[in-house]
C-alpha cells in the first residue's frame, strides 16, 4: 500500500471521527430554536398552552387582588376572613360576573401556606345554605350545604396540600389543592323582607386560624400586600402582565404532584418561564416575546369564542351540569371561568345558558321573547332565570330593579295548566300578565341564566329540558 493512500484513509478516517464526535455533541445537548421564525413559533405555541391552562387560576387571582389589595378600591377586608353581603346583589355591584338575585354572599380568599383555617358553620335551622370551597384552579375541594352537612352546621380545617398535624376534637379535615384558596358562601333569602333573618345566620358563619382555635377573640389577619403581585382585569390580556404573574403565581400556589402541572413545566422550560428559576420577560428575544404576545390574544380570542359552546346545547341554552374537578380540561375550564366564577357542581345546583333564541339568533333587548316553562324546573330548592347584558356579564339596571324570574318571585301569573311564561324585552309590557311576568332586558345583546338549586333528578337525566326563548 502506497503512502499516498495511507494518508489518504488516515484523513477520511479523521473525518469521519470528528463528524461522529459532532454528531453526538449534537444529541447530547438540548434541542433549542435557533432561528428567529422558529423562536416566535416556539414561544407562540407553548405560549397558547400556558395562557388557556392557566386562565382559571388568572382570573381568580386578578379577583383576588382587585377586591383585598387594589388600592383604588378602599378594602375594609382582606385574606383569611370574610367580606359579608348582606344584601341581595344589584346592578351596581361588579365585584363577581354573572351573580345570582336569588342569595345573599359571604366572599373569603384563604392564604393557608401558614396553618390551616377553620371554617364554622352555625346551625342553620331550615335556612338553605351551599358553601363550596375551591383551589386556585377552580376545582372543588368540599361542597358543604345542607345538603351535604344539613342543618346541625360544624367546623372545618381546610389544610393546605401536605399539610400534617392533629385537629381538635370535633373538627373535620379537608385538604385543599393547593395552598391558596377560595370560597363564596350562600345563603337562601326570600327577598327583602327575609334579609333580617338570613343575616343573622351569615354573621354566624367564622374562619379561625387554627393556633387560634378555642381563644375568646380572634387577631385580624395582616397580609403583606408586597407579597401578592399586582394584577386586574385589564392586564388579562396583557402577555407581558399575564405570563410573569402566572409564573409568581405557580410559586405562590403550587398544586403539588399534579400530572398536568409537571407535563407543563416541561414546555415553560423551553422559553425561560420555568417557575422554578423565576421569569424575565426583557431577557426574551425580541422573536419570543412577539410570539407570546400573539398567544395571549389568540388565546383570550379562543376562550372566548368556546364559552357560549361549553356543554351540550338544547334549544339554544347551554346544559351546565359540572363536576367537582374541571380544570383537567383546561379549554373547559377557562370558558367557565371566563363565563362565571366558582360553580357549583351538579349536585349543589346545576346552570342553563342562553345566548341565543330558539331559532339561533342572539338575544337582543331591541326584540321582544317569550320563555315558557312548561312545567317549571323540578327542584328540591329553588330555580331562577337571570338576566345580564353580554356586553359587561352584570345585571341590567331597570325601573323595577328586577333581576331575575323564578318560583319564588312576587305576583307572578301563571297558566291554568301549571305553566309559567316570562316576557323578556327592554320596553315595559303593557298588558297586565306580561308586566306581572316581565323581566327587563338592556337594549341591546343579552344573555340568560338558569339556575335550579338542589335539581331533582328529572334536571340530572336529562328527562326536564329548558324550553326555547321564542322572538315575539
Amino acid at each position: 500500500m502506497s503512502k499516498e493512500s495511507v494518508m489518504s484513509r488516515l484523513h477520511r478516517f479523521a473525518a469521519w471521527f470528528v463528524a461522529s464526535l459532532l454528531l453526538a455533541t449534537t444529541a447530547l445537548a438540548p434541542a433549542r430554536a435557533t432561528e428567529p421564525a422558529q423562536d416566535e413559533a416556539l414561544a407562540y405555541a407553548i405560549g397558547v398552552q400556558t395562557y388557556i391552562n392557566g386562565f382559571p387560576l388568572m382570573d381568580l387571582y386578578r379577583t383576588l387582588w382587585e377586591t383585598s389589595f387594589d388600592p383604588k378600591r378602599g378594602h375594609d377586608r382582606t385574606l383569611n376572613e370574610f367580606f359579608l353581603f348582606d344584601r341581595l346583589i344589584t346592578s351596581e355591584d361588579d365585584w363577581v360576573i354573572t351573580p345570582n338575585n336569588d342569595t345573599i354572599y359571604l366572599r373569603a380568599f384563604l392564604d393557608l401556606r401558614a396553618e390551616p383555617i377553620v371554617l364554622v358553620i352555625p346551625p342553620m335551622g331550615d335556612r338553605q345554605y351551599w358553601v363550596p370551597v375551591s383551589d386556585m384552579r377552580h376545582d372543588f375541594d368540599a361542597n358543604l350545604s345542607w345538603d351535604t352537612v344539613g342543618a346541625r352546621g360544624g367546623a372545618f380545617a381546610l389544610c393546605p396540600p401536605g399539610w400534617q398535624g392533629v385537629l381538635p376534637e370535633g373538627v373535620q379535615r379537608i385538604d385543599m389543592g393547593t395552598p391558596i384558596g377560595w370560597m363564596l358562601p350562600r345563603i337562601a333569602v326570600d327577598g327583602d323582607a327575609d334579609l333580617p333573618a338570613a343575616v343573622a345566620l351569615q354573621k354566624q358563619i367564622r374562619l379561625v386560624p387554627l393556633s387560634q382555635w378555642g381563644a375568646t377573640t380572634v387577631t385580624r389577619p395582616k397580609p403583606n400586600p408586597a407579597d401578592f403581585p399586582r394584577f386586574t382585569r385589564a392586564e388579562l390580556t396583557d402577555a407581558k402582565a399575564y405570563f410573569t404573574t402566572l409564573n409568581t403565581l405557580l410559586r405562590l400556589s403550587p398544586r403539588i404532584g399534579n400530572p398536568m402541572d409537571d407535563a407543563m413545566a416541561g414546555w415553560l422550560r423551553e422559553i425561560g418561564m420555568d417557575p422554578a428559576t423565576g421569569f424575565d420577560w426583557d431577557k426574551l428575544s425580541p422573536q419570543s416575546r412577539r410570539g407570546l404576545e400573539r398567544a395571549a390574544a389568540d388565546a383570550h380570542r379562543v376562550i372566548a369564542e368556546r364559552m357560549p359552546r361549553l356543554v351540550p346545547i338544547v334549544n339554544n341554552w347551554q346544559l351546565a351540569r359540572l363536576d367537582k374537578r374541571i380544570s383537567s380540561d383546561p379549554v373547559f375550564a377557562a370558558g367557565a371561568a371566563m363565563l362565571g366564577l366558582l360553580w357549583n357542581p351538579a349536585e349543589i345546583s346545576t346552570y342553563d345558558v342562553a345566548f341565543l333564541d330558539g331559532a339561533g339568533a342572539p338575544l337582543d333587548g331591541n326584540n321582544r321573547y317569550v320563555l315558557r316553562f312548561a312545567p317549571p324546573p323540578p327542584v328540591d330548592g329553588f330555580w331562577s332565570v337571570t338576566m345580564y347584558s353580554a356586553e359587561n356579564q352584570l345585571f341590567v339596571p331597570n325601573p323595577i330593579n328586577r333581576y331575575s324570574f323564578g318560583d319564588r318571585t312576587k305576583g307572578v301569573v301563571y297558566g291554568e295548566d301549571g305553566s309559567l311564561e316570562v316576557f323578556l324585552q327592554h320596553e315595559e309590557p303593557t298588558h297586565p300578565k306580561e308586566r306581572a311576568n316581565w323581566l327587563p332586558a338592556p337594549k341591546g345583546p343579552f344573555y340568560l341564566v338558569t339556575r335550579h338549586y338542589s335539581p331533582q333528578a328529572p334536571i340530572l337525566t336529562g328527562d326536564w329540558l329548558p324550553p326555547p326563548v321564542t322572538k315575539r
